[in-house]
């Protein structure tokens, strides 16, 4: 029998460690604790085509996640987990140059566990008009995936949504199993900032569209000025007239909402009409108008102008 020598056992010596060592590591990871933060991007897709021309507010949409959430290694959400979202505003184009308008909420998505996770996020878009004008809206991320036809807006199925985790996830590893860890801290109940503006224009600068929310007359949105309210998170309606044609979105707490307020022809006259717009560009917008007069206030106990504009977030 070949006895081994220094040189030959080196080899096997280091194989050892090397073994002790994977183990050693697999075994500390057993009660390892993996964390989802909250606003973790979550890529998904489309899963169907969806147009203004017969989408109706409050109708339910698909979306599919579109890669692995991963956290130290761990699957938390399977590429292919099906999500959930809901169209928060929809309006058919129509004669005289309107356009089609359509927005929709990503509201929620299944983690490893099998448990519902809240998302936040919202896309939308405003068809092209008659008129030669096209705007291509989005509210986070940018505008992939939209396209305008005949005067509509369509929603391409595989149009990629960056959506962004409403809440923490907390999951503890055992063995080859994530098990949930329960959540104790309360859930906030922060309001969020809701801003409307009206860039100014000299078309149709008399006209004065009234904004509601929640069924309630806020204030006749003067050319050129801003104002804004404060919302509690959960559902809320956003419109401009009493008929309730405008946007139904979950608000979530804390966050920062801008609607932008323009007019569109009419027959006889302009009307109103209300975009959800991008952080970004709507607080770059409100930063260059005036605040509201406190005469075109209604809600005076709601509307707030006399603090500096926020930052989106």
């Amino acid at each position: 029998m070949r006895n081994l020598t220094p040189r030959a056992s080196l080899p096997l010596f280091a194989a050892v460690v090397q073994l002790v060592f994977c183990f050693a590591s697999a075994r500390a990871q057993e009660g390892q604790t993996i964390v989802l933060p909250k606003g973790a991007a979550i890529n998904v897709t489309l899963a169907k085509d969806l147009s203004s021309k017969d989408a109706m507010r409050g109708d339910e949409v698909q979306f599919t996640v579109a890669e692995d959430v991963k956290v130290d290694g761990q699957t938390l959400i399977a590429k292919g987990t099906s999500a959930k979202g809901t169209v928060i505003y929809a309006k058919q184009g129509g004669y005289l140059g309107k356009s089609g308008k359509l927005a929709v909420q990503v509201d929620s998505t299944t983690t490893r566990d099998g448990k519902v996770l809240p998302l936040r996020a919202a896309k939308g878009g405003e068809g092209e008009s008659k008129t030669g004008t096209a705007l291509a809206l989005s509210f986070i991320p940018g505008p992939f995936g939209i396209t305008t036809k005949g005067g509509e807006t369509t929603f391409k199925t595989g149009m990629p949504i960056t959506v962004y985790s409403a809440e923490t996830r907390r999951f503890r590893v055992e063995g080859a199993s994530l098990v949930a860890v329960e959540d104790t801290t309360p859930a906030s109940t922060e309001a969020a900032t809701v801003y409307f503006y009206r860039t100014k224009k000299m078309v149709g600068a008399a006209l004065e569209p009234s904004v509601f929310a929640d069924h309630v007359e806020l204030a006749r949105m003067d050319n050129g000025r801003w104002f804004m309210i404060k919302l509690p998170p959960g559902k809320h309606l956003i419109h401009l007239t009493e008929d309730e044609k405008g946007y139904e979105l979950n608000i979530a707490p804390a966050q920062t909402y801008y609607f932008r307020i323009g007019l569109e022809a009419g027959m006889w006259k302009g009307h109103g009409k209300i975009l959800l717009e991008a952080n970004d560009k709507g607080a770059a917008d409100v930063k260059e108008l005036k605040p509201l007069g406190a005469d075109k206030i209604k809600a005076k106990d709601r509307v707030l102008t006399g603090v500096d504009p926020a930052p989106s977030k």
